[in-house]
């Protein structure tokens, strides 16, 4: 987030910066922000603003980054300031990934996420279905049994980077928030991939027998309302919260009848945000996993789980810290698990 200060008084104190900070932050399993309110049992903490840890370093020192006076970036290789600029480029990165409204996000998919040191996970499986059921049992009954144990297949993280191309000579007198667009657009792309892969692990599944199942409309070639309401009551004893599908789909479900209520005409019109079929937050999503004609619902609680290596930065902050942008990765090394195969459907609107 670009940073313009809240109005009024408050007692910021100004941290000296040491270069080991983001070293033990990691090694504390802390991210850079919450190791600062832990230094010196957070002497440097105002527990009364608006502004976290980091914002409020930012605030000691004047670094403003949007609006009209907003600093050049070389304001951020004046004495310790330098410090703050690798955790400023990570959160520029990291707004990246979360922008838009209507596309399918990575939050939209993610349920859990999980930190490890190496770079391959076990997966936990765990299998109830109508033949397992919780009920009733007399005295001396047994109950049924559910399996939980380590799936057949480990999962490997995969890195997701890009690597800067710009100088410090070249970038230096460039304004906090231009070189912060840059830097969401970025994340943008970056986050575009991680939706990909996220959501090939929720319908294909990652190789523990759990890809999702596909269900077919009525007639092939025709997406009906009443496909879309035998779609949604199929996930029994699920509940799908989310439907994804690609601009073709979209435009079918949009235009139906059903969906051409005056107040969900006038919330896509003042807003931009679709509508919700049967209650679910309808996604878009242009990829070639769903093809143009398919639709996947899922219920996000029994999602996917993300699964990253462990490290407190997007940025090789050494490189930030010494000047050194030319060359330097933006990169994050992910994984992902299905959750419950259950929990995902797919319709296929065209199969014959």
């Amino acid at each position: 987030m670009n940073m313009q200060f809240p109005k009024g008084t408050h007692s910021y104190k100004r941290m000296k910066l040491e270069r080991g900070l983001y070293q033990e932050s990691e090694a504390s399993g802390l991210t850079f922000t919450e190791f600062l309110a832990t230094v010196d049992g957070g002497a440097y903490v105002d527990p009364d603003s608006a502004l976290d840890p980091f914002q409020q370093q930012m605030a000691v020192r004047n670094l403003v980054t949007s609006g009209p006076r907003s600093i050049q970036l070389d304001a951020f290789y004046e004495e310790d300031n330098r410090l703050l600029f690798p955790e400023w480029i990570n959160r520029q990165i990291r707004e990246g990934m979360s922008l838009g409204k209507n596309a399918l996000r990575l939050s939209d998919l993610v349920a859990v996420e999980t930190e490890i040191e190496s770079g391959v996970y076990e997966v936990l499986v765990s299998e109830i279905g109508s033949e397992v059921t919780p009920k009733r049992v007399g005295q001396g009954g047994e109950f049924p049994e559910v399996e939980i144990k380590m799936g057949d297949q480990t999962i490997k993280l995969a890195k997701y980077g890009i690597a800067l191309s710009a100088s410090y000579e070249a970038i230096r007198r460039v304004k906090a928030p231009v070189f912060a667009s840059t830097l969401q657009k970025i994340g943008f792309y970056i986050g575009r991939q991680m939706v990909d892969d996220g959501l090939t692990a929720l319908v294909n599944g990652t190789g523990n027998n759990d890809a999702a199942e596909v269900e077919q409309v009525a007639t092939s070639g025709t997406l009906a309302y009443s496909d879309l309401v035998n779609f949604d009551l199929n996930f029994e004893p699920f509940e799908s919260d989310f439907w994804v599908a690609p601009k073709q789909v979209l435009q079918t479900i949009l235009n139906m009848v059903e969906f051409k209520d005056p107040m969900a005409g006038f919330t896509y019109q003042q807003t931009g945000d679709l509508v919700s079929p049967l209650g679910n937050t309808l996604r878009r999503y242009d990829g070639t996993l769903l093809s143009t004609d398919r639709l996947a619902g899922f219920m996000h609680q029994f999602g996917i789980e993300k699964v990253t290596e462990r490290s407190a930065s997007l940025v090789e902050v050494e490189r930030i810290i010494n000047k050194q942008i030319e060359g330097t990765v933006v990169s994050q090394v992910v994984g992902y698990a299905k959750i419950d195969k259950d929990a995902t459907r797919i319709l296929d609107i065209t199969y014959v």
